[in-house]
């Protein structure tokens, strides 16, 4: 390919993947999962991809764009391109890996290489789990089931309060009763809610937090906004950085039935 540039562009964030050293196919790859990264995010399937003209776009037409702009319902796309994003993330391919980087107002924040098969195995799963989920549930994004979003000064404080323990001894914590893991419904996870007994859902995934509870930086407050809720659009207002899955690996009891 040609040394060129995609830019996916939204009012705050932009992504650009570079052409140089990748096929038509991994660049649709590339394209699919930074799709799927803003579905994960916003909770929705219904992302339009639109070139400078207002054309709507496939996927294979978007790498033949210099710039193409999503649009997510709800939330305003200006289409300026001239300032710059909040958020920058950068896709280079090397040697069959892709090296991904992030800015935060101009300053790297974030290196890292993932290989094609890896995203594969990414995309795949979502498909299998949130995809497949969103698709069949039209109105999920409005559901009473998607923890509420926090006025932006709140984010912006970020206080932390006096817990147990740190973050480290949480993960060190014996899990005990554990619930046996299966996939459980939006109404099965909203019975669990109280104090001693949260369960929330994190990009499909089913999680029993109610050790966390004690551990949570931000208090138990914020962390029971979640509780027998999806708690992805909340997560990712807070700690769009963090890799969840990751630090609650232990707690996770199952997926969401759809």
């Amino acid at each position: 390919m040609e040394d060129k540039i995609t830019s996916i562009v939204t009012d705050d964030r932009i992504d650009e993947i570079f052409h140089l050293n990748a096929t038509k196919e991994e660049l649709i790859i590339i394209l699919n999962y930074i799709i799927m990264d803003y579905k994960k995010f916003s909770m929705t399937d219904k992302i339009l991809l639109q070139s400078q003209k207002l054309q709507k776009l496939t996927i294979e037409e978007c790498i033949q764009n210099r710039y193409v702009y999503l649009f997510l319902p709800g939330v305003k796309n200006s289409m300026e391109i001239k300032q710059q994003k909040e958020v920058r993330y950068t896709y280079e391919p090397k040697e069959g890996n892709i090296l991904k980087e992030k800015y935060r107002n101009g300053r790297k924040t974030e290196s890292t290489e993932v290989t094609y098969e890896q995203i594969n195995k990414m995309l795949g799963s979502f498909n299998q789990s949130t995809g497949a989920f969103l698709q069949s549930k039209p109105n999920f994004a409005e559901s009473r089931f998607i923890a509420p979003l926090l006025p932006q000064e709140e984010v912006s404080k970020r206080e932390k309060v006096q817990v147990k323990g740190g973050q480290m001894q949480f993960v060190q914590q014996p899990r005990k009763n554990k619930p046996a893991f299966k996939n459980y419904t939006a109404e099965e996870v909203s019975k669990h809610n109280k104090p001693g007994d949260v369960w929330t859902v994190l990009n499909g995934k089913v999680y029993d937090i109610s050790l966390y509870l004690d551990y949570h930086p931000g208090g138990v407050e914020k962390l029971m906004l979640g509780a027998g809720k999806d708690c992805t659009k909340l997560f990712n207002q807070f700690h769009s950085w963090v890799n969840g899955h990751a630090f609650l690996e232990q707690d996770y009891i199952g997926n969401l039935k759809y």
